[in-house]
């Protein structure tokens, strides 16, 4: 959820955006060291494997089976790990293969800030000069979403706001709905509000829904800054009025408002010289992370639970055993304890466990600063950038199975699994230093909503049986990619629970 870790790394033909991005900062590629890491290769010079990505999509990382190899691109090279030890390796690296190079590469092509922020948004991006902005940033926000009250808050904020919209029905009184686009903006209504409080943009003009899905829509082209008006119309408009309702909401600034993540950014901001329409523009950015990865979850968790009628009641009366209690006072109430989900109920945490090994098919990415000898074998060229494909490694049956390419909820209730969690094997909110600030308010936001909804609502496909829709990788800011097409369901009150009235407690 940082803007250090939401923009970049992350999607099937990320790598080939990033070489090419980060162009200038590559050299005229030398002879291959034969220490370096084993070339695949391709029969295309130079964009060969550019096009092999474009074409085959995250299979292409599979081509060749080694731990780590070298894939030429352009003017540079990138270095395929797949290897859960070498992950590790790399991870012991933060300062010679760094995450935040990659800032300075793409972050204005993605946000559109300008120059005197770049400049401010560069400096210092790995600490040699003690802090800097892109440090202070990730520093203050994942103490602002550590456990504890700010995160209970925000937690709480949003179950507040859920209500509005979720389906207000009779008994026996059905709702039609496209069950992707209503999960997409409930969230992003609900997760904002959280956000940014009251005075949230998004509270005022809730049509800013559907523009940030436009700027996410059009983020690949975007990124390209190439006449960004012309080839990208809708997001380049989409990324200017949502820059402007955020640079009118930071010169309002209301201290009493907001989560503790937005006041630690407006205050960093503020330090650093970084003027209110700039603060904008970098608040687009943020809204990536803040909602990209989030709301695929979100469906994704609903499709396989309500797919699957047995789960569904193992899941239903999981909750009701361990985190729903019935008021002394009200007989017909019942209160969903929001914050115990997670430690609580060991079912729900594995399917969102699984959801995560299963649809999170990103890749995080770093820049050699520094000819470095990753784990005593492979030598990584300065200048060059390196790859870990989250596909190859949360789908590899050497780690979890024969079965490693199939849905199972319960996976992660088996200790193998658990194990397999505990190594660089499994790395849906990436890992190292760049371990996303924003995970474990994902994780609370994820499992509230999807208890609050499984408790409270009966929910099937308007014709024939549940098909989960196929994901499809569109935005270079998402890990969980969306559903390539949409299901259209009926959502009705739970059956036997029409006249329980619900509510919750952070």
């Amino acid at each position: 959820m940082s803007l250090s870790i939401a923009w970049i790394g992350t999607s099937v033909a990320v790598a080939a955006i990033l070489a090419w991005a980060t162009s200038k900062y590559l050299d005229i590629p030398k002879a291959h060291s034969s220490l370096e890491p084993p070339i695949f290769a391709s029969k295309v010079p130079f964009v060969g494997h550019i096009i092999g990505l474009l074409v085959h999509g995250l299979d292409y990382y599979q081509m060749m089976r080694l731990p780590i190899y070298t894939l030429k691109m352009l003017n540079g090279k990138v270095y395929i790990v797949t290897s859960p030890e070498l992950v590790t390796a790399v991870n012991r690296n933060p300062k010679t293969l760094a995450f935040n190079p990659f800032i300075a590469a793409l972050g204005m092509r993605i946000t559109g800030h300008d120059e005197p922020t770049s400049q401010i948004v560069q400096h210092n991006l790995n600490g040699e000069e003690g802090s800097g902005y892109v440090i202070d940033v990730h520093d203050s926000t994942v103490l602002a979403l550590a456990p504890g009250p700010n995160l209970e808050a925000m937690l709480e904020s949003l179950l507040e706001a859920v209500d509005n919209y979720l389906p207000h029905l009779q008994v026996g009184e059905v709702a039609e709905v496209d069950f992707f686009h209503w999960t997409r903006r409930m969230i992003t209504m609900c997760s904002t509000r959280a956000i940014y409080g009251p005075s949230s943009p998004f509270v005022e003009h809730p049509e800013y829904c559907d523009l940030f899905w436009d700027f996410d829509h059009d983020l690949n082209t975007l990124m390209l800054n190439i006449f960004p008006y012309l080839l990208a119309p809708k997001g380049a408009k989409a990324r200017a009025t949502l820059g402007i309702a955020f640079q009118k909401y930071f010169e309002n600034f209301d201290q009493a408002q907001g989560s503790a993540m937005t006041k630690a950014r407006y205050a960093s901001n503020t330090r650093y010289g970084i003027t209110p329409w700039n603060q904008g523009r970098l608040e687009v950015g943020t809204l990536i992370g803040i909602l990209a990865n989030t709301i695929p979850s979100v469906f994704f968790m609903l499709a396989h639970i309500y797919s699957d009628p047995a789960l569904l009641q193992e899941v239903r009366e999981e909750l009701e055993a361990r985190s729903v209690s019935v008021p002394a006072i009200k007989i017909s109430g019942r209160t969903l304890h929001a914050a115990s989900l997670r430690d609580k109920c060991p079912l729900l945490s594995s399917i969102w466990q699984e959801i995560l090994r299963f649809h999170a098919q990103g890749a995080t990415s770093r820049f050699v600063r520094e000819d470095v000898m990753l784990d005593g074998k492979y030598l990584l060229k300065k200048n060059m950038v390196v790859q870990m494909p989250m596909a190859i490694l949360h789908l590899d049956p050497a780690i979890w199975g024969d079965d490693a390419g199939v849905f199972r909820p319960k996976r992660f209730l088996e200790d193998s699994c658990k194990t397999a969690k505990s190594t660089a094997a499994y790395r849906p909110f990436g890992g190292g230093t760049s371990l996303c600030p924003g995970r474990h308010f994902v994780t609370l936001e994820t499992l509230a909503l999807t208890a609050y909804i499984l408790l409270r609502f009966d929910i099937s496909p308007f014709n024939g049986p549940w098909a989960i829709p196929t994901p499809k990788q569109e935005s270079l800011a998402t890990n969980v990619f969306p559903p390539g097409e949409d299901i259209k369901v009926k959502i009705a009150k739970r059956g036997g629970y029409e006249d329980i009235e619900w509510a919750f407690e952070v």
